[in-house]
């Protein structure tokens, strides 16, 4: 199994700050342990000895950090620090330390975001939307506040709502013009080890799920102290890789219910890739017609991988159904902040002005995606459709004919390639 180092704090999510960071996890010899369980998983006594000897020594990186944070910057780089470490009580100290200290507005921005961020993996959701509006306030021209500030704070008043849909509003003008520039990150993850750690999901049997568990909840000394434990694990959990094979039979069989089930419970016991599982339980939730269950999967799989557009767009396709057009236009546009030049996305926005009877809104964002991709026989279609709605008979003839005659050559491409796979008598060339 691949795996992937993602956006964490390290140089990336410093840089946003200027700041140079000295504790940096994600090459750190803890998380080289954490690599060697996902990808072996052998010698789980040994692993907690080095996995212990590795947080010693970031606990000693973080203790030279308390010596020199009496400084905004050094605030902030011990509250990342401590927040990475799953420190979350002693890292939202520390922002707020900095905080004190009145730092100039796009600084302080950026602690109020991590302050935010923080929050909400405590599970403190009112006081996370309060420092995501703060976030916004001090920067209103960020559109990807904007949208955290929309989407994410709980407490967001009507007069606050119209703010942020207008500041996305400007950045999807940009977008369209071609002149927006992303701003890095979108969405940073903090997470010491971030659910993007792999691409599909790594799940535990026995102790090692419970280890799984530990880490991904940022439980790290929790999880050093479960691999050292040499008592048997409980024999009557399932483990997360039994249920996640079961899951899979059952959705193969038709037994979409069973996969659900199995897929949910599965989640605890899963290292990272967790967002890969909530995907297959929204896409079964859609499949039994249940949409809020469809959504909430699809938004817990975009906050674990917040810079995919694809589960950007899966989850504005869900909203769709739930007749949540403006929810769903957000998620777009959180996509198109990530990946500006995305013709798959842009053609989406399009298709979502059609399907709101907003024919003439729609033709700017699919002219735009067939600039991007030309040969997307199904944009030149939705285009012809808006153009037509909107009364302009002759442009819609002209791109119908281009939908008829790239669908055609895409057809022909396909009968090629399966004539290429076969001879006549039916055996492989």
């Amino acid at each position: 199994m691949a795996l992937r180092t993602s956006l964490a704090v390290s140089t990336l999510t410093l840089g946003l700050l200027g700041i140079v960071g000295p504790v940096d996890a994600q090459d750190s010899a803890f998380l080289a342990v954490v690599r060697e369980l996902a990808t072996t998983r052998v010698g789980l006594a040994k692993s907690g000895d080095r996995m212990k000897a590795a947080l010693a020594e970031w606990d000693r990186q973080i203790a030279r950090l308390q010596s020199g944070a009496d400084t905004i910057e050094g605030h902030i780089t011990l509250g990342l620090a401590y927040r990475q470490r799953g420190r979350l009580n002693q890292a939202i100290r520390e922002f707020d330390a900095a905080i004190a200290l009145q730092p100039a507005l796009a600084l302080s921005s950026d602690i109020h975001l991590f302050r935010a961020l923080t929050s909400e993996a405590a599970g403190n959701l009112e006081d996370a939307g309060r420092s995501y509006q703060t976030a916004w306030a001090y920067h209103p021209a960020s559109p990807g506040k904007a949208y955290l500030a929309l989407r994410r704070a709980p407490n967001l008043d009507a007069d606050g709502a119209v703010g942020a849909r207008g500041a996305l509003l400007g950045a999807y003008t940009r977008i369209l013009a071609g002149s927006y520039s992303a701003e890095a990150p979108i969405f940073p993850t903090l997470d010491a080890v971030p659910d993007t750690f792999s691409a599909a999901p790594i799940a535990g049997e026995g102790r090692l799920a419970r280890v799984f568990a530990l880490l991904a909840g940022g439980k790290l000394d929790e999880a050093t102290a479960a691999l050292g434990d040499s008592s048997p694990a409980p024999a009557a959990t399932e483990s997360a890789r039994a249920r996640i094979a079961r899951a899979g039979i059952a959705e193969r069989e038709g037994r979409l219910a069973d996969a659900r089930r199995d897929y949910s419970a599965a989640i605890e016991g899963t290292l990272a890739g967790r967002y890969a599982l909530y995907v297959g339980i929204a896409r079964l939730a859609q499949v039994k017609g249940d949409v809020d269950g469809a959504i909430d999967a699809f938004d817990h799989a975009a906050r674990l991988n917040p810079n995919d557009p694809l589960l950007r767009r899966e989850l504005s396709a869900a909203l769709v159904s739930a007749g949540r057009f403006d929810d769903a236009f957000a998620e777009l546009m959180a996509a198109l902040l990530v990946t500006p030049n995305d013709a798959e996305v842009l053609a989406a926005v399009g298709q979502l002005f059609l399907d709101t009877d907003r024919a003439g809104d729609a033709i700017a964002p699919l002219r735009r995606a067939l600039v991007l991709k030309a040969d997307r026989y199904a944009t030149h279609y939705a285009l012809a459709v808006a153009l037509s709605r909107a009364g302009q008979a002759d442009d819609a003839a002209r791109e119908f004919e281009q939908f008829d005659r790239l669908s055609r050559q895409a057809l022909e491409g396909r009968r090629r390639a399966v004539a290429g796979q076969a001879g006549l008598d039916g055996s492989k060339r």
